[in-house]
């Protein structure tokens, strides 16, 4: 068995790459994971997208990936509608300081052409009538973002439309991975024995730090676990747009189901997380940033995982003395909203083409050269 290209990793941010291999004209891909597509920590996403950050390269990643979530249906062609809820993002602060602070981001963002409003404690709760804004100093608003429900369906939309383009996709683990002097030549694979390709992609999530290592590549990836509580159904639309307070250590949403999923990211919660502790402080955090929390209950959590980096930056693209072999791993939990940019900037590079993302600014060298690139808006 041979392709011109495998990809180790069917997670949204393989099957984007997948994709849009195929869409600019290279159709022979073999796309490989051990547990099928959607697999791992892409299935149980919650799906936010969002663009407003504090670096320029994820807002312009952000932006771009939003464009094709908005036209996600037409590009994909998938079995059932994907719905993209462009709802917004609101961000409390609550100290003069955090909101000076976050101007600057504010500007950046403008300037890249998102359409991010600041706002007063009024003008925040006219957009989500309920918030308690005693506290409020002031907030961000961005119309444009939104989240999209179904992140396993996105993803095996993604990856059908691959698929239709000649690309293939095996269940199989990768063991080992072949290269001559500094050209990578294949992989070995447990089910199939030995795979030859020219380029090998390296997108396996969680996974991504072994596979890396199998080509003499430390990659600086640790795992942080953030916890998603989800509530009983609401009928009434309480919380349209997203909620979120870097301060408190709380985000929440509802979905179109009219479930509110919510986490509090509080620095004095640690994974492994006691239940009952978690569940209180999250329920004292959320109350009082949005009373209506009191009268709901909460019905279930799921446990997700970050492939974190230093920066809380994705590592993309090549590994310098070492030909074939490209990285696309350490997303830090924004892989989902940004796969659509990830997957085009990535496939732009692999086959040569002008670039219309740049990626180079996160490329694998800034941490030799210790020249990180620090987001400061993580959720």
């Amino acid at each position: 068995m041979k392709a011109d290209v495998i990809i180790i990793g069917a997670g949204i941010i393989g099957c984007s790459i997948a994709y849009h291999l195929a869409k600019g004209g290279l159709q022979d891909v073999i796309v490989i994971d051990k547990g099928g597509v959607a697999s791992g920590v892409t299935g149980i996403c919650p799906g936010g997208v969002r663009q407003q950050w504090g670096t320029r390269i994820n807002c312009d990643m952000a932006k771009a990936s939003v464009g094709f979530f908005k036209n996600i249906n037409e590009m994909l062609e998938p079995e059932y509608e994907i719905k993209f809820r462009e709802v917004g993002y609101l961000y409390t602060f609550h100290s003069e300081e955090a909101l000076k602070k976050y101007e600057v981001q504010r500007n950046l963002q403008i300037n890249c052409g998102i359409p991010t409003q600041m706002l007063t404690a009024k003008e925040a709760r006219g957009i989500i009538p309920g918030l308690n804004t005693e506290s409020v100093f002031g907030a961000s608003f961005c119309p444009t973002d939104g989240f999209v429900d179904d992140a396993y369906h996105v993803t095996n939309s993604f990856a059908h439309a691959a698929k239709r383009q000649g690309v293939r996709f095996i269940n199989d683990q990768v063991t080992s991975i072949d290269y001559q002097g500094d050209r990578i030549t294949g992989v070995q694979t447990q089910k199939r024995g030995r795979i030859v390709c020219d380029q090998l992609v390296n997108a396996a999530g969680l996974g991504a730090k072994e596979i890396a290592s199998l080509v003499g590549v430390e990659l600086p990836i640790v795992e942080e676990t953030r916890r998603i509580l989800y509530t009983n159904r609401l009928e009434e639309r309480v919380l349209e747009p997203l909620l979120v307070s870097f301060e408190r250590g709380f985000a929440a949403k509802q979905l179109t189901d009219g479930t509110i999923c919510l986490s509090y990211l509080g620095s004095d919660q640690h994974y492994p997380y006691d239940t009952y502790s978690y569940l209180l402080r999250a329920a004292e955090v959320g109350i009082e940033l949005f009373p209506k929390l009191a009268n709901l209950e909460f019905r279930s959590h799921v446990d997700g995982r970050y492939d974190a980096t230093p920066d809380h930056q994705a590592i993309l693209g090549d590994v310098d003395g070492l030909l074939g072999y490209f990285q696309a791993v350490g997303m830090s939990g924004h892989g989902f909203m940004m796969a659509p940019a990830i997957g085009k900037g990535m496939a732009e590079l692999i086959l040569g083409h002008e670039s219309t993302i740049d990626i180079s600014p996160l490329h694998f060298r800034r941490f030799e050269k210790n020249e990180l690139i620090i987001e400061p808006s993580v959720v």
